[in-house]
């Protein structure tokens, strides 16, 4: 999670993010904190959300690819795909070599850890775990 907030304080940030876990509040703060840092208010040309399932790989790589309009990069938003659990392998392979202009944040309540996708996300990007806050965590 330092890593995350030092990338939003200095405004360099990385090809991939995945946010993971059951902290679904803590978890859909820093991707709120993530898109204003990365995309302008407004902004629809160079910032596409795909949420749920049915995710298809090969249109993700295609918008990855293509050139930012009068912006610095392309952010796309993948929520809940489960491609972390099976069928990320396209999308693995793609992330080893992404394009320079292209950010792709990836929120998911479970993931393997073993899966080709979450290697290649960690190896480009970065990875952050919210795992459920104890009591005394709270507390703070």
């Amino acid at each position: 999670m330092q890593q995350l907030l030092e990338d939003i304080k200095k405004k360099q940030f990385k090809q991939a993010y995945l946010l993971y876990g059951q902290e679904a509040y803590l978890k859909n703060q820093y991707r709120d904190r993530l898109k204003e840092a990365l995309v302008q208010e407004g902004d629809t040309m160079n910032f596409t959300a795909f949420r749920g399932k049915d995710v298809n790989s090969g249109e993700v790589i295609d918008l990855a690819e293509t050139m930012p309009f009068f912006a610095d990069r392309r952010v796309i938003l993948i929520e809940d795909s489960g491609l972390f659990k099976k069928g990320g392998e396209q999308l693995a392979d793609y992330m080893k070599g992404p394009a320079s202009s292209v950010c792709i944040l990836f929120i998911e309540s479970e993931v393997d850890k073993r899966s080709r996708l979450f290697k290649a996300v960690k190896d480009c990007g970065c990875a952050v775990e919210f795992a459920t806050q104890d009591e005394t965590t709270l507390k703070r």
